[in-house]
């Protein structure tokens, strides 16, 4: 019987691993071993997943140092893994489901169509010339290829205040108060570690469960890319959804730094900083792609000092 696990890993895209045609199955943080999962809490060999006589999948802790649990509780013992069941490996949680012929066809479908639109959207940041022009549809593709509900861009200007320079379905005074419903702790992750920042379930984070305001707009899943070059954090774009069901696999993550790769790709390093720091005017982002000027673009009010200044790794 095949299966697919959707490994969590904090703050990355969802990894997913499809089980098939192999009956047995070792997980842990050891290159060797069938399916590597990267993370401080995980034990080379932490547990294995097999294929009883009676077609059931089992799960086995193999001595792990923080252990594998299934509804919080250890394992003592082999365990029986229903479709659509959670355990966890450490501070790692996984989805476990079973596939049959037709659903990985129609992921394989979905896949190919996401992929065209990230292609289509990567070519028109090829041929974008304007900086206006060049922001919106940054921020539109990947609002549209993340699937997302809204979004926004930040970006420095010449001073090194952090500033709101694009908002799509989202007003900006929900962005530079502190009203912000989304995750500041995700965008502040996202600069200071000059890396991607995504998060497709509650229980991905214990932070986020002490955020109340994320709770309170029901944001499920979301996700903060820096705009990087040469290894200086030029901008960030921040998107959010309240979709249960959205998942940001390693596919997602592909697509999306293909779109920032652009960006930073159609212009030198010096122009797209100069152009980010000069505009001094909010943009409102329209589902169409095109923009309209609200006026100056706001401040952006970090809950760390840090963020107001280009952090050092």
């Amino acid at each position: 019987m095949q299966a697919r696990l959707s490994i969590h890993v904090p703050d990355e895209a969802v990894h997913v691993h499809e089980l098939g045609p192999r009956r047995e199955f070792i997980l842990g943080r050891d290159p060797q071993c069938d399916v590597v999962v990267h993370h401080h809490s995980i034990s080379r060999r932490h547990a294995s997943l097999s294929l009883d006589a009676s077609e059931h999948w089992q799960l086995r802790d193999l001595g792990s140092k923080n252990a594998t649990r299934v509804d919080g509780r250890p394992l003592s013992a082999s365990h029986v893994l229903s479709h659509g069941a959670w355990f966890a490996l450490g501070d790692v949680y996984v989805r476990f489901e079973h596939v049959d012929d037709a659903a990985q066809g129609a992921s394989r479908t979905e896949q190919g169509r996401r992929r065209h639109s990230s292609m289509i959207w990567n070519t028109r940041l090829r041929h974008g010339t304007q900086a206006q022009k060049l922001i919106a549809d940054l921020l539109r593709g990947i609002v549209d290829i993340a699937e997302a509900k809204r979004g926004f861009l930040l970006s420095t200007d010449r001073h090194g205040e952090w500033r709101v320079r694009a908002c799509h379905a989202i007003g900006p005074e929900e962005i530079s108060g502190r009203r912000f419903s989304g995750s500041r702790g995700a965008i502040e992750r996202a600069i200071s570690a000059r890396r991607p920042v995504y998060l497709s379930d509650q229980r991905d984070q214990a932070w986020l469960q002490q955020q109340a305001s994320v709770l309170d707009a029901g944001i499920r899943a979301l996700l903060a890319i820096p705009l990087l070059r040469d290894g200086k954090v030029l901008g960030v774009v921040y998107a959010d959804t309240d979709d249960a069901e959205r998942v940001y696999t390693d596919l997602d993550a592909q697509l999306l730094d293909a779109l920032v790769d652009h960006a930073g790709n159609v212009m030198s390093a010096l122009e797209l900083e100069a152009s980010l720091a000069e505009v001094s005017a909010l943009l409102q982002v329209g589902s169409d792609g095109a923009s309209a000027e609200l006026g100056p673009a706001p401040h952006w009010t970090g809950s760390q000092p840090a963020l107001g200044r280009e952090t050092r790794a």
